[in-house]
């Protein structure tokens, strides 16, 4: 599968000649997902030097790139108070299936994942986190006793993200990075937590299920926030967690940990069961988030901050 997202960028803006502009959202199109605008303004703005970058514009005809205006003014590109005009838009551009061609690829990986236990015997739970400085990813890998919840190992990773953050399509950013850290684990976990979502996503397949399928490892999906789903009214079960529900099935739960208001998503990465992700989820965290993520986030961010 071709990730080169600035390979795909480069096709769409080549079809825009001189003398037009295009929108981040007709070349978002172009790649497959509207979802895209916002990374191809951020590609584009971090990336100057982009042939024809100069010729994508917002929605309101602003230029992406400040320096644009003396570029698109020699193409004879008019520009009113700093806005180029509808009649200069070319809004309908050659479809290159780039993110189509991703999103087809989660669906068919989607099949791959195994929603049972298969009489796994939980002893070292490990978590990784994947902060940013820039297009600089820090990658850390924790891992504790599931017992006592003792640290046990820590892997930090650092790398450069070659792939932009378009939601929905956060593996194919993250994962490169995430398996280097897990892979550099002495010892391998016997369930993973990923911070994003697992089974709770459009396609059934978020950056939980991608790295267990890709690593054969156990994984759960942990997210702060939610993607797709419909939360049900809590029952009375003793975890207290509300079961989210996706396409007429449960695909996760809504859980609020100790010490925090809001609560956080739990859902199916691989080889593991949603009652059995909620149980481990719930049995390694302390306070506020399970703490192989909390360590992981904390451990990233100290990372950034001293630029190591």
């Amino acid at each position: 599968m071709d990730l080169d997202f600035s390979k795909a960028l480069q096709r769409c803006l080549d079809q825009v000649e001189p003398g037009r502009v295009t929108t981040c959202g007709a070349v978002a199109q172009a790649l497959g997902d509207v979802r895209a605008s916002r990374a191809v303004a951020s590609w584009i703005a971090t990336r100057p030097d982009t042939s024809g970058g100069h010729r994508v514009v917002r929605a309101d005809g602003r230029p992406i790139l400040a320096s644009a205006s003396r570029e698109l003014s020699r193409e004879g590109t008019r520009l009113f108070r700093g806005r180029v005009s509808a009649d200069q838009l070319t809004d309908l551009l050659e479809p290159t299936r780039f993110l189509t061609a991703l999103r087809e690829e989660q669906q068919k990986l989607s099949e791959r994942v195994i929603e049972q236990d298969g009489g796994l015997q939980v002893e070292r739970v490990a978590g990784v986190d994947a902060g940013y400085d820039g297009n600089t990813m820090h990658i850390v890998a924790v891992s504790i006793d599931a017992k006592d919840l003792a640290l046990t190992e820590i892997i930090a990773v650092k790398r450069q993200a070659e792939f932009p953050y378009i939601p929905t399509y956060l593996a194919y950013r993250e994962f490169p990075g995430i398996e280097a850290a897990v892979r550099r684990l002495k010892r391998r976990p016997d369930v993973l937590l990923i911070d994003g979502h697992g089974r709770l996503h459009p396609a059934l397949f978020g950056v939980a299920c991608y790295v267990g399928v890709r690593l054969d490892l156990p994984t759960v999906g942990v997210a702060k926030h939610p993607l797709v789903g419909r939360v049900r009214p809590r029952t009375r079960s003793p975890s207290r967690a509300s079961p989210v529900e996706f396409r007429g099935q449960v695909r996760g739960y809504a859980w609020t940990p100790p010490g925090r208001e809001r609560p956080i998503y739990v859902s199916i990465g691989h080889r593991i069961s949603l009652e059995r992700a909620l149980e481990v989820v719930r049995g390694s965290t302390l306070h506020g988030y399970p703490e192989p993520l909390r360590l992981a986030d904390r451990i990233g961010r100290e990372m950034k901050r001293n630029k190591e």
